[in-house]
């Protein structure tokens, strides 16, 4: 198919397909609610099986095309023959009930189906069709019609199927043009969320990983003097070193999952299941997940609440010692995903201390610090339970609706 000239992008296709195939049904559904009111109205037609069976068959194609309207559009478009034979069972409806009224209103939908479907050339062909077929049944049925009056709108009602198809035309024509604006809207959004992502990277390369390589410099510079000076100084800075330059590496491996990230074309349940069986396969530890597969929140908010779960998933590695993680998502009004664990836990009293997490970043404990200020960021929270030897329960509630726009603010530095 084309647009205007253009071809379809796969996405375009589908969203036109979708509407049409809408279309498409809404159609079969008059045609059968048509027939439906005629036979119960109209007992001469009942009392005539062969006009009966007609209008059975009738209205069991346009039943079988409902149940299988996905395929049967596809076919249509690439065969515009099977809308020639629908024209076909039209002419037999208007020989057994008429060529007037709610008969004729049957065949019509057939010239609406062509405008919808195919451009002017076939669209031409059918309704040509369609006409000399009408007149056919005139020639046939005008003795049993009444007569003088009636004749001049009888011989005019073709034009009818002219404007059905033009509708139909016109109907497939917004179709295109508002798939149109859909795909240039989600390239706008795309192209903003992109350049947005490259400013918060940066910005995070800035606040954190670069002034830890700042610290490791400055740090490595007074080196020579302690190691002249005090032997045993010169030792713990060197170990101070060695532990910033694991917390700038795993700032690095960070950042480079983030830029690798499918947050933002996956679903979030899509994202955590990924996230969580490329750890499970890395690690060995058994992951499960349960809960809501269509929980899920804006690009932006989804990308932060998969990081928090990285991040979590990355502290068990490293800290925990667990047999098994636990990942469950929850939806409603704001979206909950909780991370638990069944490993060592945190120091006793840590998370309910005041200030603990302010004692964990000048400890260089950098990973529960960054979780919280992106549930912040995301406009949620984060809570941390947990139990010396009985594992440790990570929960973030981030609001399903996005939060109200606040003024950009820096990280302070060293925070992830």
């Amino acid at each position: 198919m084309t647009l205007s000239g253009a071809p379809f992008t796969p996405a375009l296709q589908g969203s036109v397909e979708t509407r049409i195939g809408t279309a498409f049904v809404l159609l079969m559904q008059l045609r059968v609610l048509v027939i439906g009111v005629t036979v119960l109205v109209d007992g001469q037609v009942r009392g005539d099986p062969w006009a009966l069976a007609v209008l059975v068959v009738t209205a069991l194609v346009a039943g079988v095309a409902l149940v299988g309207w996905e395929k049967v559009v596809l076919r249509l478009f690439g065969q515009p023959a099977l809308l020639a034979f629908d024209v076909l069972i039209g002419y037999a409806v208007l020989q057994v009930g008429g060529i007037f009224g709610p008969y004729f209103l049957v065949t019509a939908v057939t010239a609406g189906l062509a405008g919808l479907l195919y451009r002017w050339p076939a669209t031409v062909l059918l309704c040509v069709q369609q006409t000399v077929l009408y007149y056919a049944a005139l020639y046939r049925n005008a003795p049993d019609e009444d007569g003088g009056a009636t004749m001049p709108l009888l011989l005019v009602l073709p034009v009818f199927y002219a404007v059905g198809a033009l509708v139909g035309a016109v109907v497939r024509r917004l179709f295109d043009e508002h798939a149109v604006a859909e795909e240039l809207r989600w390239r706008t959004e795309a192209r903003a969320m992109a350049a947005e992502e490259r400013a918060r990277l940066a910005r995070d390369m800035h606040d954190s990983l670069t002034g830890t390589l700042s610290g490791i410099a400055l740090s490595a510079n007074g080196l020579p003097t302690w190691v002249r000076r005090s032997p045993d100084r010169a030792e713990a800075e060197a170990r101070r070193i060695a532990a910033a330059a694991r917390v700038a590496a795993r700032e690095a491996r960070s950042l480079i999952a983030e830029l690798r990230d499918d947050a933002v074309r996956l679903s979030l349940h899509e994202a955590l299941r990924e996230l969580a069986a490329e750890w499970e396969d890395r690690t060995g530890v058994p992951v499960r997940m349960d809960g809501d597969q269509g929980a899920d929140l804006p690009p932006a908010a989804r990308r932060e609440l998969v990081t928090i779960v990285r991040e979590a998933l990355e502290n068990v590695r490293r800290h925990a010692h667990a047999s098994r993680v636990d990942i469950t998502v929850a939806a409603g009004d704001q979206v909950e995903v909780c991370v638990r664990d069944d490993g060592e836990g945190l120091p006793r009293g840590c998370p309910g201390e005041p200030g603990w997490l302010d004692a964990l970043a000048r400890g260089g404990h950098y990973g529960l610090v960054g979780m919280h200020e992106r549930a912040r960021r995301a406009g949620g929270r984060l809570a941390v339970a947990s139990v010396p030897g009985g594992g440790t329960e990570i929960t973030a509630r981030i609001p399903a609706a996005p939060p109200a726009a606040e003024p950009a603010r820096p990280a302070t530095s060293g925070t992830r």
